[in-house]
């Protein structure tokens, strides 16, 4: 497997590499993440400093919360990343990811937030 990751959105008009070693994929059911995807999102989390963006003009921005912002493509509405505010990391959507990424969900978050019609994701340790 390649020490990075490639992601990209649905049009290809963005395109991310991040290192393979960034964490396990993270599934978030807060209500933002619900109302944004239409269910939990997966991420993966790596240091803002280590993902590359190539069409970063593309990128649209949105404060989600006082905590967050997203970023989203301009041209097909694919949602890129997550970034918590000062946490100096980006949550990439793990669905962006081209071809396997070798990664499990690791963590379940707001997982009391969770509509009622699915059941948790399994943990990987």
């Amino acid at each position: 497997m390649s020490d990075e990751l490639t992601a990209t959105c649905h049009c290809g008009a963005v395109q991310l590499t991040l290192p393979a070693e960034a964490a396990g994929v993270i599934a978030c059911h807060c209500s933002d993440c619900q109302k944004m995807h239409g269910n939990f999102n997966a991420f993966l989390a790596a240091p803002r400093d280590a993902v590359t963006v190539a069409g970063q003009d593309n990128l649209v921005w949105y404060q989600s919360s006082e905590a967050a912002r997203r970023a989203f493509c301009a041209t097909c509405g694919a949602r890129v990343l997550k970034e918590i505010t000062g946490a100096g990391r980006w949550l990439v959507s793990a669905g962006l990811v081209d071809g396997p990424t070798g990664r499990r969900i690791v963590r379940n978050l707001w997982e009391e937030s969770k509509p009622d019609w699915y059941d948790l994701p399994p943990v990987s340790s």
